[in-house]
């Protein structure tokens, strides 16, 4: 999908550091800074980026952390791709940790699977979004583009080292200074992706240590799945991020990794610019994903896009759009905030039930669409739900609900639970363990340590019960 920019700016900005790649339609990314993010020499480098990103000539991607975004592949039992979207919202829906009105979500392009289709989403906390306009100070309003950093780094693995086999089993384990984002694929095809939500970059000794532990506990059950999802034992494992210039870290890492897989290790060309090298490349392309659209898009890239239409049609009706797309731009970063809140209500409300949701009885329509298409979707999530995931899913959501618990995983399958994540307190997690028995799980709980702030950390295993 063509973007119209002729050139993309992407930035990866981490432990006091940061990257910048520029990148055009045509050649290889251009590195223009690698270094500190208070060297004084990078004000000037952030000036031109900002004037050009300013009059609209280039875009600017930041990519978001694994962290805070889910990204999911769907399917749906059609062959037609329209049918087909109008279900990916549901089906999301019941993947994410969080209410669906809550979050913006983009999909990518769906491709056939069999007699069905097959797309892989992603979606990110409205609060998370809101806080990304401000990650580059430099440039007014921030970047752009916000991509998803595993999608981006899984499409920067296919274009820069192409699959030799098709179907062999590839991972990405990109070693950031505050995090590990691990994303698996089969050949060219996007599987998963892991988040460590730690680093052995970040800490002293001590810390250091503990990171060794968690590493091997939490890559066996990844390497497990993975071999049983891919059907191989046989894994290529590519390193990068700051960390993958550190070989004494690499062999560490290395060695801490579990038995039962055949891994060939490799480490990434510049693996430190790698991520800002596939948010350029993406942006300038138009082969990632934004999250910057709708109420929540850059006033010059509304600006650029009013302008495009006006040398398109020209007249009297296309300046009127150019004005309302400047006075859209403004209204988003400075009207007051009760009209602010008021848009987006608005915009969500829509998104659920339609447009023509009169002002004052958004939670009224709202109610009704979902009621309407829980209805109507009944029957096609019973037959692709034979085992009743979707209540049991239903139920432990609820449970977590109840209990000040935050989730960073949640995986299910007819037989087994598994629940990763941070609570405010042990008695907490104890809740949350006692409720899920009361359900019919047998529950095995694990505390891989606690978070910076001294909440614990817990990974809760369930296997169902079953009578007889």
């Amino acid at each position: 999908m063509a973007t119209g920019y002729s050139a993309a700016y992407g930035m990866d900005l981490s432990g006091g550091r940061a990257v910048l790649v520029r990148a055009t339609r045509r050649g290889a990314g251009q590195v223009l800074w690698n270094g500190p993010v208070e060297a004084g020499d990078l004000r000037s480098v952030w000036a031109a980026v900002a004037r050009e990103v300013g009059s609209g000539r280039a875009a600017l991607a930041a990519g978001v952390p694994a962290a805070q975004t889910v990204v999911r592949r769907l399917r749906a039992p059609f062959a037609s791709a329209r049918k087909a979207a109008r279900v990916w919202p549901s089906l999301l829906d019941v993947e994410l940790p969080f209410p669906l009105e809550a979050a913006v979500c983009a999909f990518a392009d769906p491709r056939r699977d069999g007699e069905g289709m097959q797309v892989v989403a992603a979606a990110i906390r409205r609060g998370d979004l809101e806080g990304l306009e401000n990650s580059a100070s430099e440039v007014p309003n921030g970047p752009t583009h916000a991509d998803a950093e595993a999608l981006a780094l899984w499409d920067q693995l296919v274009h820069e080292i192409p699959p030799v086999r098709p179907d062999h089993p590839r991972m990405l384990a990109w070693v950031a200074a505050d995090h590990v984002t691990l994303v698996r694929g089969r050949g060219t095809e996007f599987m998963a992706v892991h988040v460590l939500r730690a680093s052995p970059l970040a800490g002293d000794s001590a810390a250091r240590e503990a990171f060794g532990a968690r590493w091997a506990s939490r890559l066996a059950p990844i390497l497990s799945e993975h071999r049983s999802e891919a059907g191989s034992a046989d894994l290529d494992l590519w390193w990068g991020g700051p960390g993958a210039a550190d070989e004494g870290l690499l062999n560490r890492l290395r060695r801490g990794l579990p038995p039962g897989t055949q891994i060939r290790h490799e480490t990434l060309r510049q693996p430190e610019t790698f991520l800002a090298r596939a948010l350029a490349r993406r942006a300038v392309t138009g082969m990632g994903i934004n999250f910057r659209t709708g109420e929540y898009a850059h006033p010059a890239r509304l600006r650029r896009e009013a302008r495009q239409m006006r040398a398109a049609y020209g007249g009297v009706a296309v300046a009127a759009l150019l004005v309302l797309g400047l006075n859209l731009g403004d209204s988003v970063l400075r009207q007051r905030r009760d009209a602010l809140w008021q848009r987006r209500l608005t915009a969500a409300a829509e998104q659920i039930a339609g447009p023509g949701v009169p002002h004052g009885q958004e939670m009224l329509m709202v109610e009704r669409a979902l009621s309407a298409r829980d209805e109507a979707t009944r029957p096609f999530r019973g037959a692709m739900d034979p085992d009743g995931l979707e209540t049991r899913l239903i139920q432990a959501l609820q449970e977590i609900d109840a209990l000040d618990i935050e989730i960073s995983r949640l995986s299910m399958s007819p037989l087994a639970l598994t629940l990763e994540g941070r609570a405010a307190s042990i008695q907490a997690v104890e809740g949350l363990t006692g409720r899920l028995q009361t359900q019919g799980w047998a529950v095995q709980s694990d505390s891989p340590g606690r978070t910076p702030e001294g909440h614990p950390l817990f990974i809760l295993k369930g296997a169902l019960h079953h009578e007889g």
